[in-house]
């Protein structure tokens, strides 16, 4: 994933707080089971094998992203990602986890 300015901006990130060993989208990619999107929320549904990585990546993304609300939800068998923003930051957040 490579975040421009613009979606930085849309996203309200300051991408210099972000850990550098944390979990990236490339690292979730493979655990993607299914993703929904409405105008307010992003949800994400991954194989309970990538938890580590989800956690990873959402920690991160708590420090860097503050506007966005960041929640994780398991199941079980699955770990439900939930990001909830605007309309023009859930665009770019299902961007990131579109995978076809």
């Amino acid at each position: 994933m490579e975040l421009d300015e613009k979606s930085l901006h849309i996203l309200s990130c300051d991408i210099a707080v972000r850990p550098r060993d944390a979990a990236g989208i490339s690292h979730l990619v493979p655990f993607i089971c299914k993703v929904e999107a409405n105008e307010s929320e992003v949800m994400v549904e991954f194989n309970k094998e990538g938890k580590e990585f989800v956690d990873s990546f959402v920690a991160a993304e708590r420090l860097c992203c503050t506007g966005l609300k960041w929640t994780i939800e398991e199941g079980a068998d699955v770990l439900r990602l939930i990001v909830g923003g605007s309309a023009d930051q859930i665009t770019v957040i299902k961007e990131w986890f579109d995978t076809d």
